[in-house]
This record gives structure tokens, sequence and C-alpha cells, in this order.
């Protein structure tokens, strides 16, 4: 069964497209549209595919799978995604039914354990960072800014805007945060909020 929704954020993604898939896929295109074009306009699917986006989980012909071999059943999906059984494995053939979609889907892994919500039971704390836009060197300015009080990050995870309809970045750190960490932080430009978990 998968985590009930907001109780995990989520574990990132480790995402993989051959040179020639992404090339066709084209971020430029927009991966949502990409979607729409194959799924059309119909909302149960689209919370399919944003789910196992959210958990990372590969999809492989009718089945549903976190890494190589664990396999997830349609009935925890369509509970979670709030649809029926049938939703779920129409979503599943829809993107085997698109190449770029399925070889996606296929090597979509989960990046591994997330400590974000478990941040504080270590002892840790988490920033969580919002944007206003992409652009780079966000991850280095938090950093920066982090590293100038001699904090150390424990792990990144870091939302890809093309995926991500409202993209964060969960900084994972070993102490308490210092006065003055957080207001350096929001002079990026692109950096709209951050809150501590």
């Amino acid at each position: 069964m998968l985590p009930p929704q907001g109780e995990a954020p989520p574990s990132g993604l480790a995402l993989s497209l051959c040179k020639a898939s992404s090339s066709e896929f084209g971020v430029e295109r927009g991966f949502w549209e990409r979607v729409r074009s194959v799924l059309g306009s119909k909302e149960k699917r689209l919370r399919v595919v944003k789910l196992l986006l959210r958990y990372g989980l590969s999809a492989r012909g009718d089945g549903v799978y976190v890494g190589e071999k664990v396999k997830v059943s349609l009935k925890s999906i369509a509970e979670e995604a709030g649809v029926d059984r049938r939703t779920v494995l129409e979503t599943l053939r829809a993107v085997s039914s698109d190449p770029v979609l399925r070889e996606f889907f296929e090597k979509l892994r989960p990046a591994g354990p997330s400590l974000v919500s478990v941040a504080r039971v270590l002892g840790y704390r988490c920033l969580v960072v919002e944007i206003h836009e992409d652009r780079p060197g966000i991850l280095a300015w938090v950093s920066s800014a982090l590293a100038e009080r001699g904090i150390n990050i424990l792990q990144v995870i870091a939302e890809d805007p093309n995926i991500y309809e409202e993209p964060k970045m969960y900084v994972v750190v070993s102490q308490d945060i210092p006065e003055g960490v957080i207001s350096k932080i929001l002079q990026h430009p692109a950096i709209k909020r951050v809150s501590i978990s």
C-alpha cells in the first residue's frame, strides 16, 4: 500500500531517458502536453499519472513497480488516486501505446529514501524552498547560504519544474537554521518562499 497523500513528501525522481528519446520527448514541448495528447483531458487518468510521478513508480505493461521487481497492486494505485482499478489499467495501456511515454515510465525509478518526513526524528531540519521560476544557480545559492554558517547538507531533493506544477526543493540539514540564513536565501529573485520543517 502507498503512503497516504500528504503524509510523505515526494521522494524525488531518478529520471533517465535515452538521448534519442529525450530529444523526441522535447522538454520545450512539455511533459504534460505530451501526456494530455495521449490521455486526452480525462482527469482521472491524469491523477494516475501524477501518482506514478509522485512516488517514482515504474509502469511496465499492465503492472506498476517500485524499482525492478516490487509490484504494487492496481487496487492500491486506484485507492490512492481516487479512481477505480479499470481507470488505472486504461491509463497504463494508454501510456504503453506511446513509445516516448512508455520508455519514460518503464525507466522511471524512485531516487531512494527521502529523509524529508523523518528529518526531525533524526534531529535534522528540512528547508522547503519554493520558486517563482526555474533558473540555474538556485541550489548553489541555497547551499552557499548554508555553508557560510557551517551547516552541513545531508540530502537535497529537487522536483523537476517540467514535471511538477509547483516544484519545490527539499534540503535536509544536520542542525537548526541560524537567524539570517532564511533572509539570505530569500534574496535570490527566483525564490518565492522558504519554510522549515
